[in-house]
């Protein structure tokens, strides 16, 4: 099939064995590639209730169907089995990994568990398990460095200390810059003792329409590049996000308990100040080449230390307003310690933000955490605790699986810890946006803010959030569709343009309607997964009680994330609605199966349902 090489990779480690196989176009028709073909990987093998850090789980590397092809499409979609929820989990990474392994494989299929540490060495259309006990131990940029003297033109996707640590909330590291980030899918390669996965360029797929093809390519990239109204995202990036996250009582300031802060504080970690510090791009960083430039690379210097960092706005503002910490140098210092340990900079600061809110409220003190924490802007005790978590010692132990284990583990402060299925919430507070709270309630993988944002732009006391569901399925269809064809969501092409692009990419007939399809097929199936692994959607798909509590001021001064709690019930009961799931049960109809082309699925959509009924009937006696 056009913009695909029809091959998968799978690599036995117990066995030390790498076989190669043909993906089917029928299977690449219905889920595309990324996320879609990710989970449908990880559903055929891995049953609901694996164990995510047992050898029985499996590591998906799947590109989307145009990585590589069009302008911003760097893409490469992680999926397995999360240690963090226990649910199939996917997260999208950057720079030249996707592009590159694309040149080989459709996807990259990690299975069983090494006796020792190795590294994978993809070249050539093939790989090679190598030994890695050298590079064991060591910080991700280290690592990097030593690979490249090896294999200069290879592009790496790492895991740090914390990955090897097996802490729940390790992420996956590409080219020291980039990273897949959530779900702790970085102490699954820990779990099968795989420090890096080494990628050399490859054979880039033909395309079916190649003039055409380039000609389309040429004017996307000259209206990314050129447009003046796109003249703040080429400059800023996402940099400038806290200023806009704060005027709207959205940001996550002082564990979101602060959602608006005025400007001159969010100032002081965004846009001019961050631009203060920028430099030329190295040559690992892919991104220079992309149109639209999510993230400035700055050199700073902190406390006698100089290093340079590409940080976005959810590792700033996690790592810093969340933190309390408005000091730039700080932050940035803090965003170039977790990617060289390995861990997610969004549970990360949301984890540190608790503590410190744990603090404040007298909580908890010097005699459990083991040294003085004061909280809210303890920049030398957020340091001191990243490094702790990575570690797996001291009180770092307790907070290295992430908020809601760390709350449980002590026994008290659950009611201030941000997070949903047990995914710790990142820099958007959903209070100064109506219906955005459900979009958290009911994401696959737990709280994310890239499963659909509803339009439009309005406070959730300004109309019942059940009005606004179909607009927020809209967005998580299209979010979808990004990660299945590998393309970035901060290029503004519209549906429409992907569509035209991979019709001629692959020589066969797109549309919207049929992409959206594909999408909600792969929400389907996900959520049948998880409720025959543990998800009960009437008792789980719900939000924290930090979310419940009216905003203190601000725009959005008054507003909880819903006017009330039937007005959330009834915006759920209106999304299962929409998506042909059981409007009580959260659970896909096995009809909607059959509509969706994915007539396979009918049976186990029947047992989800009665599962999570016998479920249900449990509670009530």
């Amino acid at each position: 099939m056009y913009g695909y090489h029809n091959r998968i990779a799978r690599v036995n480690l117990t066995e030390g064995k790498v076989t190669y196989e043909e993906l089917p176009d029928d299977v690449i028709r219905r889920f595309i590639g990324g996320k879609g073909l990710g989970y449908y990987l990880i559903y055929r093998e891995v049953p609901p209730g694996t164990d995510p850090l047992s050898p029985a789980n499996k590591f998906v590397f799947a590109p989307g169907g145009m990585t590589g092809l069009v302008p911003g499409s760097s893409k490469v979609i992680a999926v397995s089995k999360s240690p963090e929820t226990r649910l199939i989990s996917d997260s999208s990474g950057g720079d030249a990994f996707g592009p590159k392994l694309k040149g080989h494989f459709d996807a990259l299929i990690i299975e069983g568990r090494a006796e020792e540490p190795v590294y994978l060495y993809i070249h050539d259309g093939r790989v090679e398990i190598l030994p890695a006990g050298h590079l064991w131990g060591r910080g991700n940029y280290e690592v990097a460095r030593e690979i490249w003297k090896e294999h200069p033109k290879a592009s790496i996707a790492l895991i740090g200390p914390a990955g090897e640590k097996l802490s729940r909330i390790a992420n996956v590291v590409y080219d020291t810059e980039r990273a897949s980030g959530r779900g702790g899918l970085g102490a699954v390669l820990g779990s099968k003792r795989v420090k890096a996965i080494v990628v050399e360029p490859g054979q880039r797929p033909k395309v079916a329409n190649p003039e055409e093809f380039q000609r389309l390519w040429q004017e996307y990239y000259n209206e990314f590049a050129t447009n003046p109204k796109y003249e703040h995202t080429r400059n800023y990036g996402t940099s400038d996000a806290l200023r806009s996250a704060a005027s709207l009582g959205m940001s996550p300031a002082y564990n979101f308990s602060r959602p608006y802060i005025p400007d001159e504080l969010a100032s002081k970690l965004a846009g001019d100040e961050v631009k203060k510090y920028e430099v030329t791009p190295e040559w690992f960083v892919h991104g220079k080449s992309c149109p639209i430039k999510c993230a400035r690379y700055v050199e700073v210097e902190y406390r006698g230390r100089k290093f340079r960092i590409k940080p976005e706005y959810e590792s700033i503002a996690m790592l810093g307003a969340a933190t309390g910490v408005f000091n730039f140098p700080a932050v940035a210092y803090f965003n170039w310690l977790v990617n060289n340990l390995g861990l997610d900079s969004i549970a990360t600061g949301n984890t540190i933000a608790w503590l410190f809110e744990m603090v404040e409220r007298g909580l908890i003190g010097e005699d459990e955490i083991g040294f003085p924490v004061k909280g809210f802007g303890d920049e030398e005790a957020e340091e001191k605790l990243i490094k702790l978590m990575a570690e797996r010692k001291g009180f770092g132990a307790i907070l290295a699986d992430g908020v809601k284990r760390a709350c449980e583990r002590l026994g008290r402060g659950c009611h201030l810890a941000v997070h949903v299925k047990g995914m710790e919430a990142p820099a958007w507070d959903p209070r100064g946006r109506r219906t955005y709270a459900l979009s958290y309630a009911t994401a696959d993988v737990g709280a994310s803010h890239l499963r659909g944002w509803p339009r439009p732009h309005q406070l959730p006391n300004q109309g019942p959030a059940k009005e606004l569901v179909p607009s927020m399925i809209e967005g998580r269809d299209e979010s979808y569709i990004t990660d299945m064809l590998g393309t970035c969501k901060f290029v503004p092409y519209k549906m429409e343009d992907l569509a035209r692009l991979y019709s001629l990419v692959t020589g066969e007939e797109w549309t919207v309607e049929e992409l959206r399809r594909r999408a909600w097929g792969v929400e389907s199936i996900a959520r049948i997964h998880n409720a025959l692994d543990w998800v009960t959607p009437p008792l789980d798909d719900t939000i924290p009680p930090r979310w419940w509590e009216p905003e203190p001021d601000g725009p959005a001064k008054g507003n909880a994330a819903f006017i009330d709690y039937n007005d959330f019930l009834e915006a759920r009961r209106e999304f299962y609605r929409l998506r042909g799931w059981d409007e009580e049960l959260g659970v896909p109809l096995p009809e909607t199966m059959e509509k969706l082309g994915l007539p396979e699925f009918r049976e186990d959509a029947e047992r989800a349902l009665e599962v999570v009924r016998k479920r249900m009937e449990f509670r009530s006696q």
